[in-house]
């Protein structure tokens, strides 16, 4: 697991509530021009409980190689019921709007 860097290329930081984890991935890959499917979740649902955003290195990364690659960053919360996510890589204007706007979506919204 690494921890996202803080370098000029992270961007859409923020939480969103856990159970808008698998909706947030498949939203952020159709925008980069990729699919996020089943295996894709598994790998990131199952890495999820073993990371924790208070911890060094407590972060897991999964690639998102679409017309725009991209990296997501995923952490847990223990305490909580959020889930801390990030992003990197070189979108477009474009591209990082729609971003930060799933991101703004999936933490005011509880997807039940």
């Amino acid at each position: 697991m690494a921890e996202p860097a803080g370098a000029v290329e992270s961007f859409g930081g923020g939480w969103i509530h856990e159970e808008n984890l698998r909706p947030f991935c498949e939203s952020v890959a159709e925008v980069c021009g990729c699919a996020f499917d089943d295996t894709d979740w598994q790998a990131v649902g199952n890495a999820l409980p073993g990371t924790d955003v208070e911890e060094p290195g407590g972060w897991y990364d999964h690639p998102l190689a679409g017309r725009v690659p991209l990296t997501l960053f995923v952490a847990d919360d223990p305490d909580s019921f959020v889930v801390f996510v990030r992003l990197t890589g070189a979108p477009d204007d474009l591209t990082r709007a729609r971003i930060e706007t799933v991101l703004h979506i999936f933490s005011s919204y509880r997807v039940v």
